[in-house]
């Protein structure tokens, strides 16, 4: 089988690699796709894994056709509602989060509290009802056609997600998408709190794989998903941390910190911004208690670890970069901003997380408000301890979910206090008379490896995976009974360009400029006098059939932005923007927001040539700073100012293209448009090294009759083959240029 793994960040992909894995170990073929924060260690993957059995692809991340302002509204509207549900009407910082995402969604700027008071007070029935509403509308919503291209391009038997419940998480349209073309959708739990805190399910997969029984409750308690869709297997992000063992003494791990290693050692580990975001006054307050009292805690070294997320300390704190003599490639990061000497925040930085590891191996017991460090605390056999610190130093602690679940009362291993008197008596009985580990081996049993504490999950997730897809997978050409395949834009020519209102907020006048089937949308600001952009069918031919989801297009003279905007929005590409005309670069970066897809382009105000320094553009009468101009070489001297009669002349630093790519790190193309008139030779006699390269498979050129031999010649010899041609008004001419053979 063919798996499509869709995951929202790298650290999705790390806790799977291992099931990635096996699942190629059991004959299958896993195809990747990470939706935020690209990391270069991804790219690596791919060269480790390598195929047949693995590839690296590009996936969508957000919605792009007509719908895609009203779809996240609706979901943060739903997330706001569930969390008013019985189970989740104590959750009070998480409703609040919701408000802060629905605020974010409206652009509003109220009272987080305030609204999530007000919505507090709706009565139950009425929260019922608007739910109702709310699922019904997602239901009706329809799919991205870019979401469906993307399915149909891949062609995977299964789709596996993660995490899938996300505030506005764009992989619930994957999951709508995977459903109309009858691609049966496995999610995979991320973490222990993605079902309790991250919103509500969307859109429902056909099974779900969690770690423990609690969660299977929670799929259907609070979600209202099947039981018996849901597959325990265990947590295999810890897989990794199940296989440290300790590499040092006390001796050898304390005593180069400063610390007594014939002291007992306490492990603070620091919590994530949402449940407390100043942690480190109560830290000290913490601290403080703990040196005033009298037991036998009270002389305990004390190692503070910070969560990942957050910094802890401000830049004025000295930090000592640290390594340990018998740990080979553990490195730290020591800072003492206690005025306690046997106190220390310490950082490492080692991926295997070893250094969590020994700090958690040398510890007598481990303190923590609300964290996952806790868990790996479990796993080492370590006693945790946690006090209710309070709204005021913790507001999204007690008042979650997840919380209690490790709690002994219900079930868990970790002991808590009321206040502080309360805990520090704990801890001190603790370090006195060292608690057995039974209970935290019944709990690590249970909630993290449910089929064997000595059995590492990824492997069992993989077998649960192949199992319960195994015959009941269909290819993606395949739709389900009753549904229609999805129209492709691509196949029609009519275009219609329709006046439609300015976007609120805005006071510019703007149309929106509609085309194929499927009515995909552009919004772009009017020009002078309110004149619309026209869309040109050939070149919007060329981006729907050629440019796919993830490829690079650089637009050279991007001018006001339109057909970057189609790139970006319609075809899910990374684009590179060049337009050094100053107002028309300011309309590009306006209607890059308008639209929404400023995060998927880099506006430049950069002018190309064949070579490097100074020099001028030159715009025809009547259109200064548009994107019409020529990129001349010429030293700057002071000139009369442009006035009636007499072009516009402003100076720029001109570039090649080829020495922009370099100087900007910009990624390789694979498709580039160039359409600046009167500079088309010299913008394409400075970019061989990047026409020559391996990644580039089309040149869209608009250039004048005189120029087009010239410029085919220039082309065919970076290896390129003219495919067709469009002569126009004005004698212009519209080719599209291919890559032949690869050059040596």
């Amino acid at each position: 089988m063919k798996f499509l793994l869709v995951v929202k960040q790298k650290k999705n992909v790390d806790t799977f690699l291992d099931t990635i894995r096996a699942l190629i170990a059991r004959g299958h073929t896993v195809s990747l796709a990470v939706q935020e924060r690209h990391d270069t260690r991804v790219e690596q993957l791919a060269a480790d894994l390598g195929p047949p059995g693995f590839s690296l692809t590009p996936g969508p991340t957000v919605r792009t056709d007509e719908w895609a302002e009203t779809a996240p509204l609706l979901r943060s509207l739903g997330d706001c509602l569930h969390y008013q549900q019985p189970r989740l009407h104590g959750a009070q910082k998480l409703q609040v989060r919701t408000i802060d995402k629905l605020r974010e969604e409206l652009r509003l700027r109220v009272d987080d509290r305030g609204a999530a008071d007000v919505l507090r007070q709706v009565p139950l029935q009425q929260i019922e009802r608007l739910r109702a509403i709310l699922g019904l509308a997602e239901q009706h919503l329809p799919t991205d056609p870019l979401y469906d291209a993307f399915l149909r391009e891949e062609q995977p038997d299964v789709l596996l997600l993660s995490p899938v419940v996300h505030f506005g998480s764009a992989q619930a349209d994957l999951v709508a998408s995977a459903t109309r073309l009858g691609i049966p959708v496995g999610m995979l739990l991320f973490s222990w709190d993605n079902l309790s805190t991250k919103g509500r399910l969307h859109r429902r997969p056909d099974w779900m794989f969690v770690w423990n029984d609690r969660q299977r409750t929670e799929a259907a308690q609070l979600h209202g998903f099947p039981e018996d869709r849901v597959v325990v297997v265990g947590a295999p992000r810890f897989d990794g941390f199940f296989s440290l063992r300790r590499q040092m003494s006390a001796e050898q791990f304390l005593s180069p910190l400063g610390l007594d290693p014939a002291a007992p050692t306490l492990l603070y580990v620091c919590s994530s911004p949402f449940v407390s975001a100043g942690e480190l006054a109560f830290v000290h307050k913490w601290l403080r208690a703990l040196r005033a009292s009298g037991g036998a805690a009270r002389a305990a070294n004390v190692i503070v670890r910070p969560h990942p997320d957050i910094a802890l300390l401000g830049p004025d704190v000295a930090v000592e970069q640290f390594r340990w003599p018998a740990a080979r490639g553990m490195q730290g990061l020591v800072s003492r901003p206690f005025d306690d000497a046997r106190a220390l925040v310490l950082r490492t930085s080692d991926r295997a997380m070893r250094g969590l590891y020994e700090c958690i191996a040398h510890s007598a017991a481990v303190v923590g408000l609300n964290t996952s460090a806790e868990l790996e605390a479990a796993i080492v056999g370590r006693p945790v301890y946690t006090v209710l610190a309070g709204d005021s130093d913790a507001d999204g602690q007690a008042s979650t979910l997840h919380f209690h679940y490790l709690l002994e009362p219900t079930g868990g291993f970790v002991r808590s206090a009321g206040g502080l008197d309360e805990h520090i008596a704990q801890l001190d009985a603790e370090v006195d008379s060292p608690s057995g580990g039974a209970a935290i081996r019944r709990f690590v049993g249970e909630f993290l490896r449910p089929h064997g504490i000595d059995r590492p999950v990824s492997p069992l997730l993989a077998e649960a995976i192949e199992r319960t897809f195994s015959g009941v997978a269909a290819p993606a050409s395949a739709p389900r009974p009753g549904v229609e395949p999805a129209d492709d834009a691509n196949g029609d020519d009519d275009l219609d360009v329709d006046d439609g209102p300015a976007s609120a907020a805005e006071a510019r006048p703007s149309v929106t400029l509609a085309f194929g089937k499927k009515g995909a949308r552009v919004q772009m600001h009017t020009q002078g006098g309110g004149t619309p952009p026209r869309i040109d069918k050939t070149l919007l031919r060329w981006i729907l059939d050629h440019v796919g989801i993830g490829d690079v297009v650089y637009d050279l003279t991007a001018g006001s932005g339109l057909y970057t905007v189609v790139a970006a929005k319609h075809r899910g590409a990374t684009v590179v923007a060049f337009e050094p005309g100053y107002d028309a670069f300011k309309n590009l970066c306006d209607n890059l927001l308008l639209n929404e897809c400023d995060g998927a382009v880099a506006p430049l105000p950069v002018a190309l040539a064949d070579f490097e320094g100074l020099g001028r553009l030159k715009f025809p009468l009547g259109q200064p700073g548009q994107a019409r101009y020529a990129v001349q070489a010429e030293r700057w001297r002071p000139r009369r100012p442009a006035g009636e009669g007499r072009p516009l002349l402003q100076p720029v630093c001109a570039t090649s293209l080829d020495r922009a790519v370099e100087r900007y790190e910009l990624p390789p193309p694979n498709h580039v448009r160039v359409s600046n008139l009167p500079s088309v030779e010299s913008v394409i006699a400075g970019a061989s090294t990047t026409l020559r390269g391996g990644s580039l498979r089309t040149v869209f050129v608009t250039m004048l009759e005189k120029d087009r031999a010239t410029v085919t010649a220039q082309l065919v010899s970076h290896g390129l083959r003219e495919v067709t041609a469009k002569s126009l008004k004005r004698e212009r001419v519209h080719a599209l240029f291919a890559k032949a053979t690869p050059l040596g």
